[in-house]
Parts: C-alpha cells; sequence; structure tokens
C-alpha cells in the first residue's frame, strides 16, 4: 500500500492464510519435537520400570533364575539383547562370556555402560545375604523400541497436519467471501442504483467498514441530488434570460432609426450584463458547494472589506446609495481569504440592490470572539420574518420584489458558512435590514 505504481495490491485472503499456516507449520513442528521428546523419555521410563521389577521379582523369590546368567539373544540374530545376573560372592565364574565389564565393578542403581562399543542400560542391585542383581538390556533395542514408540504417537498429528492447512485455507477464503460480495455489489452500481450496502451476514468486525461507506455513500448521493438540482435550476434561470438576450438582438437588427438603436442597443448590453452577472453567481455557488480545502493565508480585513465595497459603487451610485464603512479592523487574520471575500461580496452586492434609491448601507468587519465578523446593514424595508428563512434558498426572491437579482447572493453565502463552520444571521430591524456572516478562525 506504499502508492508506487505497477505494484500489485496484496491478498488480504492470501496473506491471512500463508500467515496461519506457518504458524501452524512452526507450531506443530515444535509440538512434535517436543511430543517426541517426551514420548520417548517415557518409553526409557517404562522399560527402566520393566528392569527394576524384574529385579524386585528376582529378590522376592518369585522369579527364579535357572543358572546364575541368563541372557537372551537380539530376534535379528545381533547378539544379546538381555542379560541377567546373579552372583555370590565368592562364586566361581558362570563360564557364559557377557558382553560387560565385572559386576563387582559397577555400583548399584540404574546406570549406561559402554562395552566392546555397545551401550547397554543396566541396573545393579545388593541382595540381602551379599548377592549382587544385574538386570541389563541392550541399549539399542531400547532406543529402537522408545523410537518407534514415539513415532506412533507423532504420525498422527503430521497426518493431520496438512488436511488442517486445507480446512484453515477454506474457513479464510469463506470468512472473506462477504468482502468480495459486497465489492462486487459496490461494482454493479452506477449514479441511478447507487444504494446502501446491507449489513445482513457481514462480521461484526466489517460493520464499522461498511457503515463508513454507507455513510460516504448517503453523502455522494446528496452531492449528486444536489448537483442535478442545480442545473436543472440553473438551466431554468437562464432560460428567461438567454430568450431575453434573443428578442433584444432581433429588435436591434430590426432598429432603422439610430436613435432608437441606440436605446434598443443599451437595453441589451444591460440584459448581457444582468446575464454574465447571473452565471458568474451560479459559478460562485458551484464552487463553494464543491470546494476543495481551504486555503488559508494571512489578509488584511481593511483591504478585504475596501474591495467589497469597491465592487459595488457602480450599482450604489447609479441607485444614489450611501455605501461606506462604518467600522473595520485594520489587522492582519490568517483565513481562506477566497471564501470570505465572495461571501461579503455577495452581502454588500444584496444590500445595494434591494435598498431603495437614496438608501444606505454600512459594512462592518471586525474580529471577535475566534470569529471574523462581517455585517452589512442597509436602511431598505426588510424581509418579512416568515421569509427570513427561504431567502437562503437559490433562486427564491420575496414576492414583490422589483429590484432586479438572481436570488443567489444570500444561498451563495449560507452555502459558505456551511462548508466553513461559520453562520449567517438574518434579521429585520427598527433601522433596515442586517445580514451577519460568522466566519471560523
Amino acid at each position: 500500500m506504499d502508492g508506487r505504481p505497477g505494484r500489485k495490491p496484496r491478498s488480504l485472503t492470501r496473506q491471512l492464510t500463508w500467515s496461519i499456516i506457518g504458524i501452524i507449520v512452526v507450531f506443530a513442528l515444535m509440538g512434535g519435537a517436543l511430543s517426541f521428546a517426551g514420548g520417548y523419555r517415557e518409553a526409557s521410563r517404562l522399560q527402566d520400570s520393566h528392569l527394576h521389577d524384574i529385579g524386585v521379582l528376582i529378590k522376592s523369590g518369585k522369579l527364579m533364575l535357572a543358572a546364575p546368567t541368563v541372557t537372551w539373544p537380539d530376534a535379528h540374530g545381533n547378539g544379546m539383547s538381555m542379560i541377567i545376573s546373579r552372583v555370590s560372592p565368592g562364586a566361581p565364574e558362570t563360564g557364559i562370556n557377557v558382553p560387560l565389564p565385572p559386576l563387582e565393578t559397577l555400583p548399584d542403581g540404574f546406570q549406561n555402560v559402554d562395552f566392546e562399543g555397545r551401550r547397554w542400560r543396566v541396573n545393579v542391585q545388593t541382595l540381602q545375604g551379599g548377592d549382587r542383581l544385574l538386570v541389563a538390556e541392550r541399549s539399542t533395542i531400547r532406543d529402537e523400541i522408545a523410537h518407534d514408540g514415539s513415532l506412533r504417537t507423532l504420525l498422527p498429528m503430521l497426518a493431520l497436519t496438512p488436511l488442517l492447512l486445507i480446512v484453515i485455507a477454506l474457513i479464510t477464503r469463506a470468512a472473506l467471501a462477504p468482502v468480495r460480495r459486497l465489492a462486487a455489489i459496490v461494482d454493479g452500481q452506477d449514479e441511478v442504483t447507487l444504494g446502501a450496502l446491507s449489513e445482513v451476514g457481514i462480521p461484526k468486525e466489517l460493520l464499522p467498514f461498511i457503515r463508513s461507506i454507507n455513510r460516504l455513500i448517503s453523502r455522494l448521493k446528496d452531492a449528486m441530488v444536489q448537483q442535478r438540482r442545480f442545473v436543472a435550476d440553473a438551466a431554468h434561470e437562464l432560460r428567461s434570460p438567454l430568450a431575453a438576450l434573443t428578442l433584444q438582438a432581433e429588435s436591434l437588427t430590426a432598429a432603422t432609426d439610430p436613435e432608437d438603436a441606440r436605446g434598443r442597443l443599451a437595453a441589451l448590453q444591460a440584459a448581457v450584463h444582468r446575464t454574465a452577472r447571473l452565471v458568474e453567481q451560479l459559478l460562485a455557488l458551484a464552487r463553494s458547494q464543491h470546494a476543495a480545502a481551504p486555503a488559508h493565508s494571512l489578509v488584511s480585513l481593511h483591504r478585504l472589506a475596501k474591495d467589497a465595497i469597491q465592487d459595488a459603487v457602480n450599482v450604489a451610485n447609479a441607485k444614489n446609495v450611501d455605501l461606506g464603512l462604518k467600522q473595520v479592523d485594520d489587522i492582519q487574520v490568517d483565513l481562506d481569504a477566497s471564501a470570505v471575500t465572495i461571501a461579503l461580496r455577495n452581502l454588500v452586492d444584496n444590500a445595494v440592490r434591494y435598498v431603495p434609491e437614496g438608501g444606505r448601507v454600512d459594512v462592518a468587519v471586525v474580529n471577535r470572539e475566534g470569529y471574523l465578523v462581517c455585517s452589512v446593514k442597509d436602511s431598505g424595508r426588510g424581509v418579512p420574518d416568515d421569509q427570513l428563512v427561504r431567502v437562503t434558498e437559490r433562486f427564491y426572491r420575496v414576492p414583490g420584489t422589483v429590484s432586479s437579482g438572481s436570488g443567489l447572493g444570500l444561498s451563495i453565502v449560507s452555502e459558505i458558512a456551511r462548508r466553513n463552520g461559520g453562520r449567517l444571521e438574518l434579521q429585520n430591524a427598527s433601522d433596515g435590514f442586517h445580514a451577519t456572516y460568522y466566519h471560523l478562525l
């Protein structure tokens, strides 16, 4: 997941399967080794107990030897496999040649004796009366028996390990099947059939991931609905201005009198200006809805407020509106200058357009308690209280309004406030209408 081009994505199924298989193999080998060692040790103790029991039986008289020394041949004809010898003090040699050192040289107890290239497991006891008893077994035979017994314990586990690995692979694949199923469902969706993913049959560990995807799908659907509504509204709003432009252009071509032509040209230019303003606001609204991450920079509040007023001076002069700065903090603030500029310009433009001729518009930009507060007050009649919420809707205009406008200015400011954690407050006052934009710093 390092983002390098050409690098194939790793398979989670394969990664989990091989990780689990590797762990199982390592632990199987460790368990097998411990099991083999434990089985071998247990077999050796059992064989030692047999040697001890033989000695106990002879010592108690329950087992009688036919001769002072008795031997058992190896089943494969490789010499003696077991020797039992009872020697009394001062007794003559038995005449049987055994591959062991003299009995009197061996101490009591269990011991390993190497003699003539062979190892023996020997148990020596001193009986009452001074007799010495030796029970010996060739270590090769013992080791072979212990080895075979340990292998019989180990082999079933080794034989079942490959089957266990196959079962683990199948279980891992089955456990991740819901992920593959969800991927197929997502791949099969488009902008028409886009819907939330079902949580039925989803493992608990995947539910947070699925719910996050569903929240993302919900936001995406909302954005698509907004986009379709925006396109439909924009097309509807542009239809009338474009139709008017077409009629005025046709009217201009039919004009024969120069004075009449100039009048019609002025009307056409005004219509073009209104249409350009509408398109500019549509683009501003689209940018505010789908803007990228805010780009912060140090901005002079005095310069920001001055630029916003300058853009509306021509309209204000045409209506004889007194437009000016009432209060501005002459400081620099780190903020998203583009968003604040668009919001303040729309507030000022909205106030100038809707205030009556000869009215007054005051602008204030101050830094207050973690917010940049942009306040625009006009001396107009305001908005009916029951319309205050609706004036922030796109293309909505208060019934009976005669001033030119598109109904987008306050909608743009409201959208910018929503995206930047701020708020827009609209209020009717005794001295006019107040619009205040709070931008979170």
